[in-house]
């Protein structure tokens, strides 16, 4: 069942995630914001990406997860030097001390899992294809192949999941679309799997080709290491997460006054 988690999880990092829709033409980074709801509708987490781009391509990609109290719980640090569906990565959660990542290569991937700073580090190569995301490469991935979602196709893909140690079949194809809103869905290919293991929904625009949200199992654990279902709202902008919720604390003070 662990590995069918760590399938959604990666989808979204690996999902939250986050977060590449169209590259801007003009901005140098941008500040994308998830605000991650639990059934409940309470919030559960909150993420901010930072994206630099380097000559209107993906460069580097900064994620910092918060608790709903906006306090720091872990980040995913990416660089795109290989390419960008090819996102070399270092994840940790503070709070479980939970490490994992992937350095990608010109013929071949490392990639690595530390449960606990008490076990051992896990390490693995596997070799570089053409069609295998890593990482944060899943939504430039899919906005290169939107336009093909758009029209019906699938689109089979390998994910790879150091959490795992391993890279699995994924199928990606559209669910539907309404207005410029298309919802698309992310499974195993094993049909045998897809009894079992959660797929993943993310819709996006299709005329900006942003990412407008996430349903599916949390990228982050709660304080328990537990993975929930979430439903993520994003919003771009170019200031910060914190910022904001300073303005909005200072604006809510003023107005009490």
């Amino acid at each position: 069942m662990n590995n069918l988690i760590a399938v959604a999880r990666a989808s979204l990092l690996t999902m939250v995630l986050l977060m590449l829709a169209v590259l801007p033409s003009m901005a140098d980074m941008e500040h994308i914001h998830g605000t991650a709801v639990g059934s409940d509708g309470n919030v559960v987490f909150f993420e901010e990406h930072i994206v630099k781009y380097n000559s209107n391509r993906i460069a580097t990609m900064n994620t910092t997860y918060y608790d709903a109290d906006l306090n720091k719980i872990g980040e995913l640090v990416s660089d795109f030097s290989e390419g960008a569906q090819f996102g070399s990565y270092d994840f940790i959660d503070e709070r479980l001390q939970y490490n994992d990542g992937a350095l990608v290569m010109a013929d071949r991937i490392s990639i690595y899992s530390k449960k606990t700073p008490e076990s051992d580090r896990k390490e693995k190569i596997i070799q570089r294809q053409s069609d295998q995301i890593v990482g944060q490469g899943f939504y430039p991935f899919i906005v290169n192949n939107l336009d093909k979602l758009a029209k019906g196709e699938v689109i089979p893909a390998k994910l790879v999941l150091p959490a795992q140690m391993d890279q699995y079949d994924v199928r990606i194809y559209q669910k539907s679309v309404e207005n410029d809103r298309i919802q698309i869905r992310i499974e195993m290919d094993n049909w045998f799997l897809r009894l079992f293991a959660p797929h993943v929904e993310v819709d996006y625009d299709i005329n900006t080709r942003q990412l407008l949200s996430y349903k599916g199992v949390s990228v982050v654990a709660d304080a328990l290491g537990k993975t929930i279902p979430v439903t993520i709202s994003y919003e771009y902008t170019q200031q910060s997460l914190l910022a904001i919720s300073q303005s909005n604390s200072k604006s809510n003070h003023s107005k009490s006054n």
